[in-house]
């Protein structure tokens, strides 16, 4: 087996990111941020200022597409208030805040918006970077000028290309509101992207946008009839966070000083072990299994309230069912790597296991006993449950009929 081979998926992608920065580099304007990002002198490990300034450029880097003005602001937050009621009427979720409010945005607005989320998710990995490299310069007893510098640009450029990369591909989002949960619930519509992707497939807009409506607004339904589970999802991204930059720093007190004299070795390290190409241990990967089957209910959730709303009340929801999946399988291999890197392959797992599991309970047991899914932390699927719904519905009726026998006790 060859060194190609060997690497995961994980590694090939990062790698192929920095091929991609490679070639970004060579345009302008954004090659002046690119190599900004890695002379900047700057006491963190990702210079944040000039992710966005790259995410930005990046996001825009495709032919403009006309702003969203009032009346389509308007149009949208119609359809909010349509979605609300169907979504409440198939649904029988019963919210117990407000749904809203809804925004309509430009990429740039939408990277404005994300930033501080970002910053929750890659600082604390972008972190043990620094912590890894002063441990190496205290066995050095020397600084480290250019390998700190190398990696803060490094990290730097890729998250700027990561978030400008889903500035461009993002059609709705519902805003959990980290670092703050108190703050969410927030509906975001990323114009630009729902224009490129009616022109791609030649989809009817009105439905096209009233269909993605629906699916943003059954996950603001989902986290409103159960404040719980978005402190639930925060802690657990918490847990896994912190677990991540401990094994981060673990990968780091492997390395030799030596290896970080030139800058391509110190690239082959960081592609290795980088800030996307994490090696999980046993423990983590059980935390990483709840966050995905959590993420693969509320997905698989909503798609199959989208769907069955969809089904009865869009004309045209064949049509767009058949143009997503051609979209899905038609994929560039630069579109693809960039999705691996991303994690977008994982999820699209997401919503074929989620959406499969919330079939199979509904079929067998009916809506409301999905919707027990919801009720508390105990109830949610595991990652076996997730992917095999039989045992989820017979470890749920199980605790039922107990619940029961204590009572007529």
């Amino acid at each position: 087996m060859d060194e190609v081979e060997k690497e995961n998926p994980w590694d090939r992608s990062l790698r192929g990111v920095n091929e991609f920065v490679e070639g970004f580099a060579r345009k302008l304007p954004l090659y002046r941020s690119l190599r900004h990002a890695f002379r900047a002198r700057q006491d963190g490990m990702v210079d944040w200022e000039q992710a966005r300034e790259i995410a930005i450029l990046v996001a825009q880097s495709e032919a403009p597409y006309p702003a969203a003005g009032a009346e389509v602001q308007g149009d949208f937050e119609a359809m909010m208030l349509r979605s609300e009621e169907l979504v409440r009427e198939y649904s029988h979720l019963d919210p117990k805040e407000a749904v809203g409010p809804l925004l309509v945005f430009s990429r740039p607005d939408w990277i404005e918006a994300n930033l501080a989320s970002f910053k929750l998710i890659f600082e604390p990995l972008a972190e043990s970077y620094g912590k890894t490299l002063r441990r190496l310069e205290e066995q050095r007893k020397k600084p480290l000028r250019m390998g700190r510098r190398f990696t803060r640009g490094l990290l730097t450029v890729q998250l700027g290309m990561v978030i400008g990369y889903l500035a461009r591909s993002v059609l709705g989002q519902f805003d959990l509101g980290l670092p703050r949960p108190e703050d969410g619930g927030k509906l975001y519509i990323v114009y630009p992207n729902l224009l490129k992707a009616e022109g791609k497939m030649r989809l009817v807009p009105e439905d096209f946008r009233l269909w993605i409506t629906l699916h943003e607004v059954t996950h603001a339904f989902e986290f409103a009839a159960n404040p719980w589970i978005r402190q639930y999802l925060a802690s657990l991204m918490e847990e896994y966070f912190q677990s991540v930059s401990l094994r981060l720093e673990e990968m780091g007190m492997r390395l030799r000083p030596q290896e970080l004299r030139d800058s391509r070795k110190l690239n082959e390290i960081i592609n290795q072990g980088g800030l996307m190409s994490i090696v999980h241990s046993p423990e983590q990967q059980e935390i990483l299994s709840r966050i995905q089957a959590f993420m693969s209910l509320v997905e698989g959730y909503s798609n199959l309230i989208m769907d069955l709303v969809g089904k009865e009340i869009i004309p045209s929801f064949n049509e767009m069912s058949i143009a997503f999946r051609h979209r899905r399988d038609s994929k560039s291999g630069a579109e693809r790597f960039v999705e691996r890197m991303l994690g977008f392959d994982l999820k699209l797992q997401q919503y074929q296991v989620g959406e499969l599991f919330c079939k199979e309970v509904v079929e067998k047991k009916g809506l409301d006993f999905l919707n027990l899914a919801w009720k508390s932390e105990d109830n949610l699927p595991d990652g076996e449950e997730i992917r095999h719904a039989f045992q989820w519905i017979e470890r749920i009726e199980e605790r039922n009929r107990e619940r029961i026998m204590r009572h007529r006790i």
